[in-house]
């Protein structure tokens, strides 16, 4: 059910940075994704799981199995985004935050130089220009763009083309950089 999952075991997390937690969700129409920050900001644990269609089935599960390891009490900061993140966070409750400036303020803390970022998920795809911003010492957001008519080139579409061809979507990944003539974009 999970990829990428980093950092969980059975074992109730200990933090020495901190006795608290910040839990952030990017709940799309494919997949859901949750990090565990300590008080610091370091990534404690990390997954992709995909929905299957049942996205707060999965949601549900995917925090019973985190809060087995952070406890809901030591959960300080709880920040949604992502297509279903709203809705995840009147159910929830938490802050929602639009994907556009989570996608930003991710590259923001982790890559800095980044000044372009390309985001192809489950319905849309994203490009985010970012140029740095001295006098506010950060990136900020230039520009961004959003496919909304065609589902060509989103997450769905990709997996789709993964599934005719019977392999998986890591697998068709791996295929793509393997590619002697790619597209021009």
């Amino acid at each position: 059910m999970s990829k990428g999952k980093r950092g969980s075991s059975n074992e109730p997390a200990r933090d020495p940075r901190g006795d608290w937690f910040a839990l952030g969700l990017d709940l799309g129409s494919v997949s859901l994704n949750s990090v565990v920050l300590s008080p610091k900001g370091e990534v404690l644990e990390e997954r992709y799981t995909r929905t299957k269609g049942q996205a707060m089935e999965t949601t549900l599960a995917v925090l019973r199995d985190i809060f087995t390891r952070y406890p809901a009490e030591k959960i300080e900061v709880l920040g949604m985004t992502g297509s279903g993140g709203s809705l995840l966070s009147d159910v929830i409750g938490g802050s929602f935050v639009n994907e556009i400036i989570s996608q930003s303020k991710s590259m923001e803390k982790f890559h800095p130089e980044v000044r372009t970022v390309i985001e192809i998920g489950g319905e849309d795809s994203k490009l985010i220009l970012l140029k740095r911003d001295e006098e506010l010492g950060t990136s900020v957001i230039r520009d961004f763009a959003m496919n909304t008519i065609c589902a060509a080139g989103t997450g769905s579409f990709l997996d789709q083309q993964a599934s005719r061809l019977k392999v998986s979507i890591e697998e068709f990944g791996e295929m793509t950089l393997k590619s002697e003539t790619p597209p021009r974009m």
